[in-house]
């Protein structure tokens, strides 16, 4: 079977990692496998690769650039006529749509499988009556996570044209249930398999213990939130240092807010890894302090590498990993003051981090690759049939 999967790009984000442990899976199994990015200029991608997953940049190959037969964009001009004026506003260049149509046409697709909310609207756009099999992935809560006016009326006018709409939990599938003709579905994301192997690099030696945050340096994440609850904390517990690996817009308002609570000497943070699971092996304890989540693939791994968990209970994602109290703390979201008294109760007391952390490993049966890939195996293959 031949799948095309197209998301915008390939940096270190979590619909990224998904699309990635997706086409490797697959290519392990000796199924063609073609990633197309629509706007990654060309870049390394952030997680390796297996040797058989074709990498395809819209705008990077030569096919992109040959001229269009006038055939092909009268389905396209078509639907766009039927369009709105509101739908009209924020779509891309007919001529961008034509070339995201030749590219996901020269990899001779079985299925697509688009992710992200706008990369799935362009697809759906330039896809348009092809008669491709055609999954889109919503990674984000919609609910938290609204698109611009015009391309919100495009979604839901485009995606009950899609063969289906997965998303990650019942509360994005809610969004969706008034959109008429949609076929939802819920499937979560997959534990990456990497955070099983063994790394190259010898680990840091600690001084101390380490409170691990690991994720995007973007508003969403509420690191700023994070940094007001530790210092809170902070004094009470000398021996710990906060660490938050990643890499993103909001690094220098961090470093700020670092400054400005007086923690310099007690948060580092290092930038982005393609391996996550190494810090968290040497941690001692795993804090997530998003606003709102997708759906928090950082706890799966975290809880996989034997840590405690404390999170936000945003409004969708770690209540649907975390067993509150059995395997993780929730706290309410965006409460600064009640995360820092999770962290003071956990940080003081190693019994109760080792009674979450034994039972955080179980989290691998709910969502292992192979379950997780079963059903999306499931669905291409009704599809396929």
């Amino acid at each position: 079977m031949r799948l095309t999967l197209v998301i915008g790009t390939l940096d270190g984000g979590g619909a990224e990692r998904m699309a990635t442990i997706m086409a490797n899976y697959w290519a392990a199994k000796d199924r063609e496998v073609t990633i197309l990015t629509t706007h990654f200029a060309g870049q390394r991608p952030s997680y390796a690769l297996h040797p058989c997953v074709k990498h395809l940049d819209l705008g990077h190959q030569p096919i992109y650039s040959q001229p269009m037969d006038s055939n092909e964009s009268a389905p396209i001009i078509g639907l766009i006529r039927g369009c709105s004026q509101a739908e009209r506003a924020g779509l891309p260049q007919t001529t961008r749509l034509l070339k995201l149509r030749a590219a996901i046409q020269s990899t001779a697709p079985q299925v697509v499988i688009s992710f992200m909310d706008y990369t799935n609207l362009r697809v759906l756009l330039a896809t348009h009556g092809l008669g491709l099999p055609l999954i889109v992935s919503e990674q984000c809560d919609p609910n938290e996570n609204p698109l611009d006016a015009g391309w919100e009326l495009l979604r839901r006018r485009l995606y009950s044209q899609a063969s289906y709409v997965t998303v990650l939990t019942e509360e994005s599938l809610r969004y969706f249930s008034s959109v008429s003709g949609i076929r939802g579905r819920i499937i979560p994301n997959a534990l990456t398999p990497d955070v099983f192997s063994s790394s190259d690099e010898m680990p840091r030696p600690k001084n101390g213990k380490t409170l691990l945050a690991v994720g995007r340096l973007g508003h969403e994440k509420g690191y700023d939130l994070l940094l007001i609850a530790f210092a809170l904390v902070a004094n009470k517990h000398p021996d710990w240092t906060l660490e938050i690996v990643g890499d993103g817009p909001v690094r220098a308002y961090l470093e700020s807010c670092v400054r400005k609570h007086r923690l310099t000497e007690r948060v580092r943070m290092p930038g982005f890894t393609r391996r996550p699971f190494d810090a968290m092996r040497r941690a001692d304890l795993f804090v997530l302090s998003s606003l709102d989540e997708g759906f928090g693939t950082v706890l799966i791994e975290a809880m996989a590498c034997g840590l405690a968990v404390v999170s936000f209970d945003c409004p969708s994602g770690p209540r649907h990993i975390i067993r509150d109290g059995i395997d993780g703390v929730l706290v309410p979201p965006r409460d600064a003051q009640a995360m820092a008294a999770a962290l003071d109760h956990l940080m003081g007391d190693e019994s109760e981090r080792r009674r979450l952390a034994a039972k955080a490993p179980e989290v691998v049966e709910r969502f292992g690759v192979e379950k997780v890939m079963g059903m999306w195996e499931e669905l291409i293959f009704d599809r396929a049939s």
